[in-house]
């Protein structure tokens, strides 16, 4: 009898335990969302922020999401460019996803835990390029990010560089979901289907829409516009991962670490970029989010380094029952 007394003694004081460290959670969370509030209340930025399935994340757990490292390696790739006599035509508002024609960008998807980032902005932008070279409007062409995380050489569930990925998916590419799920972890390559290559698909090349914040939004909406949608990095601080509505501007927090995405489009009216985020649907506006133009030169550096690509390439397989199969 003392003994199961002891026991259940010992458990009583664990709940009490967790629940002291819970309660402590929720109330530096809570504190958190307040000074976050306080502070776009105070700045009138034109965002709201909400809890969400990130920002209830532990605080080392939600910077492991940030997989963009400081500084990009030179791989010789060229700026895009013109711009002038393209940018003269630009619309006032565009989105890939209501473009002419029907919606080129397939669904948010969810790098969960890992900082794959930079695997998930490149396969999201490989993924809208054939759609839109191949004229596949509404298709979820759903691409491996696991191949480009575990066989590209790239990075892995810490850091990884979208210019050494995006050479991959010209060199190489990336083939069906199916074929290699993620994993939420760094993988093998070896893991993947047998000659999985021969069922991939590729850009034929990329080039830089930025280097080093010389991006500016007239030359990132012309790459959105004439080119498709285009990776992105920027700088992270800890009010982003309570975002939840409106154009985000930076507000409260701490430099948290860096971050690739995928802008979609733009709206003058709003003076903002449209922007693809992997953390799933419940976080942001469905797994999206807008950014304004400001943050070109602000505190996120937003488009500090764009990536935009070249035309689409099919797999060298049987291409009439590929295509069936993503009917």
């Amino acid at each position: 009898m003392s003994g199961q007394k002891e026991s259940r003694n010992r458990w009583f004081w664990v709940l009490i335990l967790v629940s002291v460290f819970l309660l402590i959670g929720f109330q530096a969370y809570a504190a958190e969302i307040d000074f976050i509030q306080q502070a776009i209340k105070v700045k009138q930025a034109k965002w709201v922020a909400k809890e969400n399935p990130i920002s209830r994340l532990p605080a080392e757990i939600r910077k492991k999401l940030l997989g963009a490292p400081d500084q990009d390696l030179d791989t010789g790739a060229p700026l895009l460019e013109p711009y002038g006599a393209e940018a003269a035509a630009l619309p006032s508002s565009f989105d890939w996803r209501s473009a002419p024609g029907g919606n080129f960008v397939t669904p948010v998807r969810d790098q969960k835990t890992c900082g794959s980032c930079w695997a998930f902005s490149t396969t999201a932008a490989l993924e809208a390029k054939c759609l839109i070279t191949f004229n596949w409007p509404g298709t979820n062409l759903d691409l491996s990010e696991q191949v480009v995380l575990s066989c590209s050489g790239g990075g892995n569930c810490s850091s990884g560089y979208a210019s050494t990925a995006s050479d991959y998916l010209q060199s190489t590419g990336t083939t069906l979901e199916s074929c290699y799920p993620y994993t939420n972890s760094n993988g093998v390559c070896s893991n993947a289907c047998a000659n999985w290559q021969k069922n991939a698909y590729k850009i034929a090349s990329w080039q830089y829409v930025s280097i080093s914040g010389s991006a500016t939004a007239a030359t990132i909406k012309n790459a959105i516009y004439n080119h498709g949608p285009v990776v992105v990095w920027f700088k992270v601080y800890e009010d982003f991962y309570s975002y939840s509505s409106g154009v985000y501007t930076y507000a409260y927090g701490r430099y948290e670490g860096n971050h690739f995405v995928l802008a979609t489009g733009w709206d003058d009216t709003q003076s903002a970029f449209i922007v693809k985020n992997s953390w799933n649907t419940t976080w942001g506006m469905a797994g999206y989010f807008k950014i304004a133009y400001s943050e070109l030169t602000g505190a996120t550096q937003f488009g500090y380094w764009t990536y935009g690509y070249g035309t689409a390439i099919k797999p060298n397989k049987a291409l009439p029952y590929l295509d069936l199969l993503l009917m």
